[in-house]
């Protein structure tokens, strides 16, 4: 039998408005993450739904963008990748 590698599936991100505040929103890790476009990153609870207005997907270059800033920015993905020998 083969062994088949599973890929990771692309997360969708969608332009959003939460509170009059532009952004984009994405699911991570199972939760509703608001990016604002100040700079402010906000976990959208279900309280906050009434307040939140979903617009179009954003391409794959800006929902790269968003996951490296999520994850510290650019030099530190780079700095803190696994550096294994063969």
């Amino acid at each position: 039998m083969a062994t088949v590698t599973q890929t990771q599936t692309p997360s969708k991100v969608f332009y959003a408005h939460l509170f009059e505040e532009a952004g984009v929103l994405s699911k991570v890790h199972g939760e509703l993450v608001f990016f604002s476009d100040a700079g402010d990153i906000i976990t959208v609870e279900p309280a906050m739904c009434n307040f939140l207005t979903v617009l179009g997907e954003v391409g794959v270059a800006d929902c790269q963008r968003l996951m490296d800033r999520l994850h510290g920015s650019y030099a530190k993905i780079a700095c803190t990748r696994r550096q294994e020998v063969a």
